[in-house]
């Protein structure tokens, strides 16, 4: 064809209409999301469907990265008959109590994370410039995206058992991204919105999607995959639950008919729990020294015989009128707050959690052992996160080398060792719990003789 054809009025006229609306073509495509090029590769990291939807899904569940049905909770047998009993709606109540919660969850987690993440869209308007998080927003022509992340492990309990130490030893693995140690959100604040339960892992969440490797799936094809995940460390989470007593129901024995362990099995059913005790009679002299600097009295080892004698005392006769379930989870007792003797029924809390998630989800370990053999300890909560092998010294040298720097002795120095007397009677007020948790886990060590 001659360049004269190209010079005529008409043949310019077409050639510019034709060009304009490829341009127009190029340009829907890119705002609704497809690619061309490497325009916007963060998409093909979305869950079909491609727009995020902040629906609750009403599937059963399948795969790991679905959400569960609420009609599908996991109930014990004694709650379960509580619920009946009172005519209770675990659905109805759960979407009650915590709509902000369903609202903001996906339909799907993102296939190619082994942490639970997600795209969250926003609105233009809800992108403050002062927001810290403003630079991390992911834009898609009219379209932006936050990036969310929840915990794949959750440290439970208990207070006093090591916690903080073995959430710093597992955040030093590699493969793992040091998220919140202490937040205790879902125990003491989770009637707030779940953005600011999110917005506590939005480092956490930009560094595991940073870190990728490359993957075969199952039909050959090669993708990047995220491996790396990140923990709650809130060692309230097995035993708070008193949130939920404001709301008056009416149930046998005033036990509670709903469970936090209910609402983190709604919102994450294949999240994975790790559970720290120890001989409760120490865990609980532990805690009264560790409460000291914030009261204004004098500890003294006959102080904490006689506030142990008063503890003892209120929760028998709390036992009168209520069964040991109930006096667990009531937090009102008039007790101090330095003498948390209901922490200590481990059987109790760990049951009805059992109830709800399988078994191989919850990892239960001595701080006794964890002491004793450190890599042995470290090494089986690796497996039970399924993750990769420490090859580094240095990493080796930080996880698995023992700190025999005790956090309290200036105040086992100051104040001395427990007083027998009192070992003795919490030894004889807890050995019936510790035989039903020996009994409920299959190992005698938990007798703690």
């Amino acid at each position: 064809m001659s360049m004269l054809y190209w010079q005529r009025p008409t043949s310019r006229l077409f050639l510019g209409t034709a060009l304009l609306g490829g341009a127009c073509v190029l340009t829907l495509l890119s705002l609704y999301g497809y690619r061309y090029g490497d325009a916007w590769p963060f998409l093909d990291e979305l869950s079909v469907p491609r727009k995020v939807s902040n629906s609750w899904s009403q599937s059963k569940v399948g795969s790991g990265n679905e959400m569960a049905n609420p009609n599908t909770f996991g109930l014990g047998e004694k709650t379960q008959q509580v619920a009946t009993l009172a005519g209770f709606n675990m659905t109805k109540e759960l979407r009650r109590l915590h709509s902000g919660v369903f609202s903001a969850l996906p339909r799907k987690f993102l296939p190619d994370y082994k942490n639970p993440c997600w795209f969250e869209e926003v609105n233009k308007k809800d992108v403050k410039p002062k927001e810290r998080w403003q630079k991390r927003v992911l834009h898609n022509g009219t379209r932006h995206f936050l990036f969310r992340c929840l915990p794949y492990f959750y440290i439970i309990g208990m207070p006093k058992c090591g916690t903080t130490d073995l959430y710093h030893r597992i955040s030093k693995h590699p493969e793992v991204v040091h998220g919140q140690k202490e937040p205790h959100w879902w125990a003491k604040a989770r009637i707030h919105n779940l953005e600011r339960y999110l917005k506590l892992f939005e480092e956490a969440a930009w560094a595991i999607r940073s870190r990728k490797t490359k993957s075969l799936t199952s039909a050959g094809q090669e993708i990047d995959y995220h491996g790396a995940i990140t923990g709650d460390g809130s060692p309230s989470t097995i035993w708070c639950n008193g949130y939920w007593r404001d709301q008056q129901w009416d149930t046998p024995n005033n036990e509670p008919p709903i469970l936090l362990a209910n609402l983190l099995h709604a919102v994450q059913p294949h999240a994975k729990f790790i559970l720290t005790l120890r001989n409760p009679t120490d865990r609980l002299y532990s805690e009264y020294l560790f409460f000291s600097g914030g009261f204004r009295y004098n500890k003294s080892l006959t102080d904490f015989h006689k506030r142990v004698n008063l503890a003892i005392g209120i929760f028998t006769n709390c036992l009168r009128n209520n069964s040991v379930r109930s006096c667990a989870y009531e937090p009102n007792l008039p007790a101090t707050r330095t003498v948390r003797l209901r922490l200590g029924l481990y059987e109790v809390y760990l049951r009805d959690w059992l109830s709800i998630f399988s078994r191989d989800q919850i990892l239960v370990q001595r701080l006794e052992d964890y002491s004793k053999d450190l890599r042995t300890t470290m090494t089986e909560v690796f497996k039970f996160l399924d993750l990769g092998p420490v090859k580094e010294k240095a990493e080796q040298d930080a996880i698995f080398t023992s700190n025999t720097q005790r956090s309290q002795t200036k105040s086992y120095d100051k104040i001395g060792q427990m007083l027998p007397k009192t070992r003795k009677v919490l030894n004889k007020f807890y050995k019936p719990y510790n035989q039903r948790l020996a009994a409920l886990l299959n190992n005698t060590d938990f007798l703690w003789q």
